[in-house]
């Protein structure tokens, strides 16, 4: 008879052990379908749930709301830095235009890899504990919300925000036409001209809005990378889109035009791109996108190269390449491997940034003259 219990025992600890998660040292991710594509409640629910079930080592990030209240929610991944050390941080996002579903998802790709695979991946385990890595999956929470609300091209292809409507739009036969949203992508200030057309017609895909930073989105974006939170320690940028498979540097607001370390940005992107080229032959394009397809004034990339210390500053628009047309939104199924792709470039970047920083403690000084194109990284040696 004790054999017997001891033998029921043992079936039942083994089937414990087969069907309980994993979750090693506490780590775990609320369920999130990427074999689909989701909406913004799920979204929101997944970044706070994931915030919410990892304290010791992310925290939810919110940096403005939307036109219409919504929060701009990310997380920061990392362990807390010893006293009197701040990190370096690096900043992952799914970009700001609202057709753009797989770049959102994406992000999430990679917040699933960073948690999941602390304490148990020991590369993904060093980035957690040497970086702080910020993910914004969505900065256009409303134009997501709105093109989700129709197969009609006009609403599911939906590029800009939700800005209230604007009536000096012009069209091929009429003038004073009332068209919605601003290219949150257009919106920065730099490069920024009202004689700049298409981008100064309010019925334009592209428009750039009435003034710099009239929409709140951006000017969340602009005011927390100035912010003494990560002013000064941000060494790395990667905002996601689609698609086309260019890996974009700076600057793109002119042609032929680059900031002093063009070359190292060059030469990381390479890289990063020959790493993904090896894992099933996706063939990115890198250099900027004034010099590969045509000015883009008002860009957060560029603004943030020129206005802080970030050294690394990359626009990835992801696949399927140009030859296919107005393919925002490639079949759920390819979500996952883009992911998978995508993640081993920006293991290049990650890397890279450690080693370039491994004897450098950032600082939080302010720009004395309004840009550091000339100066940077700005970061002190120890």
């Amino acid at each position: 008879m004790f054999v017997m219990r001891s033998t029921v025992c043992l079936l039942v600890y083994l089937l414990v052990a087969v069907w309980t998660p994993q979750t090693k040292a506490g780590a775990r991710t609320p369920f999130f379908d990427l074999t689909q594509y989701n909406d913004w409640p799920q979204f929101e629910d997944y970044v706070k749930g994931v915030a919410h079930d990892n304290p010791s080592f992310v925290q939810l990030k919110t940096i403005g709301r939307s036109r219409e209240g919504r929060p701009l929610l990310g997380v920061r991944i990392g362990k807390p830095a010893p006293a009197g050390r701040r990190k370096i941080a690096v900043w992952l996002d799914g970009g700001n235009h609202a057709r753009e579903w797989p770049a959102f998802h994406v992000a999430v790709y990679f917040i699933e890899k960073l948690v999941n695979g602390y304490l148990v991946d020991d590369k993904i385990t060093k980035y957690v504990n040497t970086l702080d890595i910020y993910v914004f999956p969505v900065l256009n929470p409303d134009g997501f919300v709105y093109s989700r609300t129709s197969t009609r091209a006009t609403i599911r292809q939906w590029r800009k925000n939700r800005a209230p409507e604007n009536c000096t739009g012009t069209g091929p036969f009429s003038s004073d036409l009332c068209c919605e949203g601003v290219d949150l992508n257009r919106n920065y200030d730099i490069g920024f001209s009202h004689n700049n057309y298409p981008f100064n017609n309010p019925c334009s895909d592209e428009f750039q809005g009435p003034r710099p930073f009239s929409e709140p989105e951006s000017r969340a974006v602009r005011d927390f990378v100035m912010s003494s939170e990560i002013y000064g320690r941000l060494y790395a940028l990667v905002s996601m889109h689609t698609h086309g498979q260019l890996w974009i540097l700076p600057y793109n607001y002119h042609k032929r035009t680059y900031p002093q370390d063009f070359k190292d940005l060059e030469t990381l992107a390479n890289r990063a791109a020959d790493r993904v080229f090896a894992y099933r032959e996706t063939k990115y394009r890198v250099g900027t996108a004034a010099d590969m397809l045509g000015t883009a004034t008002g860009g957060a990339t560029d603004w943030i190269k020129k206005n802080t210390p970030t050294k690394y500053v990359y626009v990835l628009e992801l696949p399927p390449d140009m030859k296919t047309w107005f393919a925002f939104q490639v079949k759920p199924h390819w979500l996952i491997p883009i992911g998978k792709e995508t993640w081993l470039g920006i293991e290049v970047i990650f890397d890279q940034v450690i080693e370039e920083t491994k004897n450098f403690q950032p600082t939080s000084e302010p720009s004395s003259n309004g840009t550091v194109d000339s100066r940077s990284p700005r970061f002190r040696q120890l």
